[in-house]
């Protein structure tokens, strides 16, 4: 294998790589024996089909292997002729088999620019105690209770807190709602039986303070004022009236906290067991709460120092990233008009986007004098979780398709920085704020 490497910018290298034919070979004779061995082909017993049947038989599967393996050797021996060499990406490689069998690829990497890193160990962050009061774990077993709350029909007026059962159609400007807009609107076109919580019904507010004071059998016409970015558009800030019939009035109870009402998830417990069991519980999320809390300090503290130049297509690259996941949290918290401006968007989150590029930089550099490494133990895990999530039961599979979408040393990287951050907060100064 020869490998060259030129330096195009601050941040980026040109790899240019081959393999002589005769290891192209030798790698490609051990895929087909190993599908040989694990594959079966009518006509022959397991593991005694020729090499040249099972060529023919697998021939795509075979080349899309032999050609991750060769990429996967070239960039595993790129890092280890290069150890100064701090890859953050390895890009998208373009690998070509010439007709005698050699293999060549060539790839455009980014790597971390040099700067100067800053004082890393000792960074003064600040968290909250993780000590549980008796208070906290009340209203973590109120809260239990809370979820296991019956709604009893009563017969009396509704009141906050209640729930309201009704039948509803709307009106807009006096036409039926999909009449006045001209197409089924689904629910606001009306519901039978629609459970209305007089509590925290926040879609339409005005709809749960009108039907306080109703009783079942009444009927009652509610006016609401729909917002501007209502998510359908044609009734947006429009007023609609709900025309409303009571079928029923439910009082919320809920269940003492006894030993009782945990007997399904703590079965055998004593009050003072549970208790012990919720605040460990509670300890344990404010210690991990705190973790984060540190990381993120010390990320922000890190920002802080940093001020190198970036070059402009990395930071265009990743700022798309950053604009997706502003577009997607706007839009979650029910700002639809987030995507109306894009420039403006992608103006703000590109300061956001530079920070968070200077930190992982640094957090690279750290790793690299602090030799910290993924191990194969820890990628494997991390793929198997990956897999989990994804609902992949073929993990060799899997491996294949991220090695397909490069996205290994993204993988291999990810870990890397959050051992770094881990180091970082062990080593931090940690004031615990009252």
């Amino acid at each position: 294998m020869e490998i060259t490497i030129n330096k195009t910018s601050d941040c980026q290298v040109e790899l240019k790589a081959s393999v002589p034919a005769a290891d192209v070979a030798s790698v490609k004779d051990g895929i087909i024996a190993s599908y040989a061995q694990n594959v079966r082909i009518p006509g022959f017993r397991p593991g005694k089909a020729p090499k040249s049947v099972v060529l023919k038989r697998y021939a795509a599967e075979v080349k899309e292997e032999l050609e991750s393996r060769l990429k996967a050797q070239l960039q595993d021996k790129c890092l280890d002729e290069n150890p100064d060499l701090k890859v953050l990406d390895f890009g998208t490689p373009q690998g070509e088999f010439a007709e005698d069998g050699a293999y060549t690829l060539t790839a455009t990497l980014t790597i971390v620019p040099d700067f100067e890193l800053p004082e890393y160990m000792g960074i003064e962050v600040s968290v909250p105690s993780t000590e549980v009061t008796d208070a906290e774990v009340d209203e973590t077993l109120n809260k239990y209770a809370e979820t296991s709350a019956r709604h009893e029909v009563v017969e009396r007026a509704s009141a906050k807190g209640d729930v309201v059962v009704v039948d509803f159609k709307t009106t807009v400007e006096g036409k039926p709602t999909a009449e006045y807009c001209g197409k089924a609107v689904g629910f606001m076109e009306g519901r039978e039986d629609y459970w209305v919580s007089l509590e925290d019904d926040r879609f339409i507010p005005e709809l749960a303070d009108g039907l306080v004071g109703v009783s079942a059998g009444e009927s009652k016409d509610i006016t609401a004022t729909l917002k501007e970015d209502f998510p359908i558009s044609d009734i947006a800030g429009k007023e609609v009236v709900f025309h409303c019939t009571v079928k029923a009035v439910r009082e919320k109870q809920v269940p003492a906290v006894t030993e009782e009402l945990f007997a399904t998830a703590l079965p055998g417990k004593s009050m003072e067991e549970i208790r012990d069991i919720v605040r460990e519980n509670l300890k344990h999320n404010k210690e991990r709460s705190n973790d984060e809390a540190k990381a993120d300090q010390i990320s922000e503290k890190l920002a802080d120092q940093l001020t190198f130049a970036l070059p402009a297509e990395l930071v265009e690259r990743e700022n798309e990233n950053t604009v997706q996941r502003k577009m997607y949290a706007a839009i979650q918290a029910g700002n639809y008009d987030a995507a109306k401006d894009m420039d403006a968007l992608r103006e703000e989150a590109k300061a956001e986007t530079e920070r968070n590029l200077r930190v992982y930089f640094a957090l690279q550099e750290i790793a690299h004098r602090e030799h910290i490494s993924a191990t194969d133990a820890e990628m494997l895990d991390a793929i198997q979780n990956m897999a989990r999530q994804a609902r992949e039961n073929n993990l060799k599979s899997f491996i294949r398709k991220l090695q397909r979408e490069n996205r290994m040393t993204g993988i291999r990287l990810s870990i890397i920085t959050s051992k770094v951050l881990d180091l970082l907060a062990r080593n931090a100064k940690v004031t615990v704020a009252e």
